[in-house]
């Protein structure tokens, strides 16, 4: 009889070590970007499941200090312009989809086009690092979203940025005007060819994005963004034991 009771114990506590742990609930502070033509001002981040919303965001042509907190479960969040968390199940109301970097909990969210066609805002996007951290004050942060390498020319220092991938210039070789002069080019083949010039002027305690996009023509243009500099969270204190 013993036997038996320890077992039945043993069956009754089996389903609560045995389920799924539910999953954590994270957050992120996003500054939400596009430079496309009547881009919603807003959208609503779900669950790509549809099961639930993380919240709303505001879409700006500019960076300032004002963002939106999401507050999501799993890696990412689609976007949609409805309410209804159901939205993000389908394909034709998505606007985009995007994973969060898990090493921060701030970025900028930067929605790039993936069509031509008037009244169509389905986009790629994708979240950069803003903290402090990543993205200090008086440096530049040239991200390339086009499909080709990317050369960045100040002064006689050179900054060559893959497709896909970012550089952070921190030590620009300004002058006594507080200035330097730029030409970026895009390789071509075997080739760089000269896409943009002009001059980048010191930050300061600001600091500046430099957007590399490419059209379907495969035109390269150069977009910079002035920002301001968020001080990092700090990390919660952790209780003595």
């Amino acid at each position: 009889m013993k036997t038996l009771s320890i077992l039945a114990c043993s069956l009754a506590v089996l389903p609560f070590f045995s389920a799924p742990a539910a999953a954590q609930v994270q957050e992120m502070q996003v500054r939400s970007l596009a430079f496309q033509p009547d881009f919603p001002v807003e959208l609503h981040a779900h669950d790509p499941s549809g099961s639930e919303t993380a919240g709303l965001i505001e879409i700006k042509s500019f960076l300032n200090h004002e963002g939106n907190l999401l507050k999501y479960k799993g890696t990412g969040v689609s976007f949609t312009r409805r309410t209804n968390p159901a939205s993000a199940t389908n394909v034709d109301e998505v606007i985009g989809k995007v994973e969060f970097p898990t090493d921060t909990k701030s970025c900028i969210l930067l929605f790039i086009p993936t069509s031509q066609l008037q009244g169509n805002f389905q986009s790629r996007v994708v979240a950069i690092d803003d903290s402090a951290k990543a993205f200090p004050s008086g440096s530049f942060k040239v991200v390339n979203f086009a499909s080709v390498a990317v050369k960045i020319e100040l002064e006689k220092e050179i900054y060559e940025i893959p497709p896909g991938e970012l550089k952070v210039i921190t030590n620009a070789p300004f002058g006594e005007g507080q200035s330097v002069s730029m030409h970026a080019f895009c390789k071509r083949g075997e080739q760089w060819e000269l896409v943009s010039t002009g001059v980048w002027t010191n930050p300061g305690t600001r600091r500046v994005l430099q957007v590399v996009t490419e059209d379907p023509d495969k035109q390269i243009e150069l977009k910079g963004i002035r920002d301001v500099v968020i001080p990092d969270a700090p990390a919660p204190e952790v209780a003595a034991p």
